[in-house]
């Protein structure tokens, strides 16, 4: 169970009484403000990890906005918990011993014991240091090598691989990317991965048609996540192309029409068509009576299209 990371605070994504309440991520990728944060919750010490949360009790209602995707609660970039409890810590007070509020019971000649073991402390701290400073070495030599074998879009060694994953070279996809600028967009799935990751995740997907299972091992993540990850980038970039003006004018396609067919269909603009594909079984019931043809695991959806200027134009699909 996933709990709030704010001393004093039981709040758990797991609790039913918690339902309504918006688990956050600390900003790891902001060290001043993730310093800020560290230092509003009292635990300056603290090594948050990508899996470590605070509530939304502890942010003012300004702090929020809304995903237009998926309508959850984000932070605001800046946005920092300033919400905790007033009550104070209470400090148990120990009382002294008779014998040491005695005058007489004093031994001021300790001077030699307390410089020995201050100086016995200091070399302790000296030998964590340089441990603490080796590990991280060792940490880093461990993670460049296990991101040299991860499955991103860097480690892909040249076009052909790319291509046969993607259908876009490495500079070409590249550049795909940037044009469509979705990275702050799917930013917003609060995701572990990388914006760029899960882009390639969805064009590996579209370009191969393998099963999300095949693509839970390649990218080490689970099947549901990777239908996850699948659905928020083909919602996003719908809602990034869904302006996009496809059809060509009539005048282009007239020059590229044939001409006995032009003389005897001079009004036509496309012709339109229907054609089959089978896809997998839904697992969603709801979904599953959306579709009209059933055949043992495989279902079939119609997708009725245009074709004009020697090109396809998909325009309507029919469940």
């Amino acid at each position: 169970m996933r709990y709030c990371c704010v001393v004093g605070c039981s709040n758990a994504k797991a609790k039913t009484d918690c339902r309504d309440k918006t688990f956050f991520k600390f900003p790891l990728k902001n060290s001043q403000l993730l310093q800020v944060w560290l230092k509003n919750i009292g635990r300056q010490g603290f090594m948050p990890s990508c899996s470590s949360l605070i509530c939304s009790d502890h942010f003012e209602e300004n702090s929020y906005s809304t995903c237009r995707f998926t309508k959850r609660r984000l932070l605001k970039q800046e946005a920092v918990p300033i919400i905790f409890s007033k009550t104070p810590k209470q400090t148990p007070k120990v009382g002294l011993p008779s014998s040491a509020t005695d005058g007489n019971n004093m031994q001021p000649d300790g001077t030699k014991h307390g410089m020995h073991s201050v100086s016995s402390q200091t070399e302790t701290f000296t030998d964590v240091s340089d441990r603490m400073n080796k590990l991280k070495d060792e940490l880093k030599e461990l993670q460049d090598s296990l991101g040299k074998k991860a499955f991103i879009p860097e480690n892909i060694s040249n076009d052909t691989q790319m291509k046969a994953l993607t259908g876009f070279t490495k500079e070409r996809f590249s550049c795909v990317y940037s044009f469509l600028n979705v990275e702050e967009d799917l930013q917003t799935g609060n995701f572990c991965k990388r914006p760029v990751d899960i882009f390639f995740l969805f064009l590996v997907k579209l370009r191969t048609g393998i099963s999300n299972e095949f693509l839970s091992v390649l990218f080490e993540i689970s099947d549901s996540t990777v239908s996850r990850y699948f659905t928020f980038v083909m919602t996003v970039l719908y809602e990034k192309l869904k302006l996009l003006y496809i059809f060509p004018s009539k005048s282009k396609v007239v020059e590229s029409m044939p001409r006995q067919f032009y003389s005897e269909n001079r009004d036509c603009r496309f012709i339109v068509d229907c054609t089959e594909f089978p896809i997998q079984k839904p697992n969603s019931p709801a979904n599953d009576l959306q579709f009209l043809q059933k055949h043992k695991y495989f279902k079939r959806y119609d997708r009725h299209y245009a074709v004009r200027d020697h090109q396809l134009h998909f325009t309507v699909i029919l469940w």
